[in-house]
């Protein structure tokens, strides 16, 4: 038995489900972070080489009801299931059923299936298992985090994932024809904490766009967000327990108190929003955090920036913090090292490969603040070592482009399409 090359079957239409967010959120709040980065960078290329993309998600109101498309051949599809606003995560899997009977609709008005279906996080997933029993199109799979994972490196007080969350990952493991894990490391956890088989895993990492995120000068950049004559520590993130911005704040003031010299004009910018069951007091408890270390006057929040705005705040800053208690793959880092600065970031997940330790930024086993502050200081007391750091971290940064991602995803529908050819 022989395939064909995959390039002989393109897919003709492709539907990505992505239940709980939108690609056209703002990442940084909400439940919005990479993977709406990925969804919407992948969804644009593949329209542009000649695939149709549909983007179902769930209805919350507002532009919501008439969702901008995301190319010519890419759009959102914008399904009502449960009130037409933001629900908890947690509450959304009642909704599911409702959801794909909305999905059923547009499948019947449109008159055929889609050739592929790709889900984004479990609830989706637990969708797309239903679309492959009912249409009989071919699941493909991103978790982009993972529940096992996740309750594995909780922080202080942090809730884990529910039996339902974990319970439903494993149903969705076991039905799709293809995983796409971003590194080995998280094709490793689905082996070895899901049973996943291992033919069906296929490593594709996610890209940066480098038009965009690219080394520029940082004088100008700090003039254009008013903190000239600083020096910037930055955090970019969701602002919940597991990203762990309190980490950040915290190794910060440790480098204050270590070395008041070397800090004297030391700022933290943290980018972003309030994310989670606890979002309404997230902030307050990161100010009364800087309040509490007596650094209240050197951290700024900012909230979550578009990227034409974000790459300003990376191209300003000495130092990027990437403190996070898991990463499935750490966007953020990969960005900031594209934009030219070091990155400081726990040694977790795929922060292990998008971080080349001691040269493009530090690892830092743990999240002993005072760990982090160590390495922040070691970037900030060496000039010429930050920009030789920097200049290697947008160099490393090119071996990650969505064109590669897009292609390598395009792969993966091509192998499950292609005919099966008898010798």
């Amino acid at each position: 038995m022989s395939r064909p090359s995959a390039r002989e079957d393109r897919p003709r239409s492709v539907a990505v489900l992505s239940v709980h967010t939108s690609p056209n959120d703002q990442p940084g709040t909400g439940d919005s972070g990479g993977m709406n980065v990925s969804i919407h960078e992948i969804a644009e290329r593949l329209a542009a080489r000649g695939t149709d993309v549909d983007v179902f998600t769930r209805c919350r109101g507002g532009a919501d009801h008439d969702p901008p498309a995301i190319a010519r051949g890419a759009k959102v599809v914008s399904i009502k299931a449960g009130p037409c606003a933001t629900v908890p995560k947690v509450d959304l899997p009642r909704y599911l059923p409702e959801f794909l009977g909305g999905v059923l609709r547009h499948v019947r008005e449109r008159d055929r299936p889609y050739d592929v279906v790709h889900s984004h996080y479990w609830l989706s997933g637990w969708v797309g298992r239903a679309t492959k029993e009912l249409w009989g199109s071919p699941l493909v799979t991103s978790f982009h985090t993972l529940g096992k994972v996740k309750n594995y490196s909780l922080a202080h007080g942090e809730a884990p994932e529910p039996p339902t969350r974990l319970e439903g990952e494993e149903r969705v493991i076991a039905a799709a024809d293809r995983i796409l894990a971003p590194t080995p490391t998280e094709a490793g956890q689905l082996v070895g904490l899901y049973r996943a088989d291992p033919e069906r895993i296929r490593i594709v990492p996610p890209g940066v766009d480098h038009v965009l995120f690219r080394p520029g000068d940082r004088a100008a950049a700090r003039d254009r967000l008013h903190l000239s004559r600083l020096r910037l520590a930055l955090y970019v993130g969701r602002l919940q327990a597991h990203k762990a911005p309190d980490v950040a704040v915290r190794a910060i003031a440790e480098a204050v108190a270590r070395d008041p010299e070397t800090t004297e004009d030391l700022l933290l910018a943290i980018v972003g929003g309030p994310s989670g069951p606890d979002k309404d007091d997230e902030v307050a408890r990161l100010m009364h955090l800087a309040v509490a270390l007596d650094v209240a006057d050197r951290v700024v929040l900012f909230p979550a920036q578009a990227q034409e705005r974000l790459v300003d705040f990376y191209r300003a800053a000495d130092v990027v913090l990437v403190p996070s208690r898991s990463e499935s793959f750490g966007l953020v880092a990969l960005e900031a090292q594209a934009s030219g600065t070091p990155v400081v970031a726990a040694a977790v997940g795929g922060l292990r490969h998008v971080v080349d330790d001691g040269r493009t930024g530090f690892l830092v086993e743990g999240h002993d603040p005072g760990d982090h502050a160590d390495r922040v200081l070691d970037v900030l007391r060496d000039p010429r070592r930050q920009r030789a750091m920097g200049a290697a971290a947008a160099t490393s940064a090119l071996r990650f482009t969505w064109e590669r991602t897009t292609d390598a995803v395009r792969d993966v529908y091509d192998e499950l399409l292609a005919p099966v050819a008898v010798r």
